[in-house]
């Protein structure tokens, strides 16, 4: 348990100190207001509002972007998200997170830290394109032969409505700034519907589901078309709490990749 608490309390505690040092007001945050598919990207209040987000649950397994599965799982995984926005302009974010998947039969764990900036660039009626930035550090000894990683991300998120249905598309860019195995860069993309199905005054039941795709130049050694995936997830949504169960068909777009299918449940506060 420790292992795990471990890298989240020391960016926690990194993020306080940075507070005190410059003495920062906040915002309530799931990786930064980001557009969501249900909102479109609604106008920000100017008021800023410290907000930190914790989320537990499991997985079938620990599974990279890239395609490989890692561990015989279940992988027990957490995260922490703390931030605030309306920094420098209305609308933007600042967040620092931290994610811990541990594989419960062996305990070994993988982490990943960030800190990362959004800004809205765009926003008219239902339409809004988000862009930021990120600086990662990744510590993946299941993968390969272990690595530990600095990453450069770009991301944008354009949100809209195709008829009444809410849509929402992102894409990251990763680029190794260093690496204990090959550098390289890769894009992830992802598209999500959003069709509610329950919407009460405490309670919103919404079924979430779209493609998503990555395409690798030469990152961890990996060329190409790597995965494509279709990823569905029913969320409820009850006063601050959040329940999410997930399933996510995985279909190799190389020999070397194999078709699998990925299954999550988790919980959100």
């Amino acid at each position: 348990m420790c292992k795990i608490i471990a890298p989240l309390a020391a960016i926690l505690a990194l993020l306080a100190a940075s507070i005190s040092a410059a003495a920062w007001d906040g915002k309530r945050i799931t990786e930064a207001p980001l557009p969501t598919a249900a909102t479109g990207g609604a106008e920000a209040s100017p008021a800023r509002h410290w907000n930190l987000t914790l989320q537990t649950g499991f997985a079938e397994a620990f599974q990279l972007t890239l395609g490989g599965v890692f561990g015989n799982g279940p992988a027990w995984q957490n995260k922490a998200v703390l931030g605030t926005s309306n920094v420098l302009l209305t609308g933007d974010s600042i967040a620092v997170s931290g994610w811990v998947t541990r594989d419960t039969p062996t305990r070994r764990d993988d982490w990943i830290a960030s800190a990362a900036y959004r800004m809205r660039a765009f926003r008219r009626g239902n339409q809004s394109l988000h862009l930021g930035g990120s600086i990662e550090r990744w510590q993946l000894p299941s993968v390969r032969t272990g690595a530990r990683d600095w990453i450069g991300g770009l991301n944008g998120a354009y949100a809209t409505k195709l008829g009444v249905v809410p849509f929402l598309l992102q894409s990251t860019v990763y680029n190794t700034l260093s690496s204990t195995l090959k550098q390289g860069t890769l894009i992830h993309s992802q598209a999500w519907f959003e069709h509610p199905l329950l919407k009460r005054e405490l309670v919103r039941l919404v079924l979430r589901h779209g493609p998503q795709h990555t395409y690798s130049w030469g990152f961890y050694g990996a060329n190409g078309h790597r995965v494509l995936r279709y990823a569905g997830a029913v969320v409820l949504t009850a006063k601050r709490n959040q329940f999410e169960a997930g399933f996510r068909p995985q279909f190799g777009l190389q020999q070397s990749i194999p078709d699998n299918r990925f299954w999550y449940i988790q919980m959100s506060r």
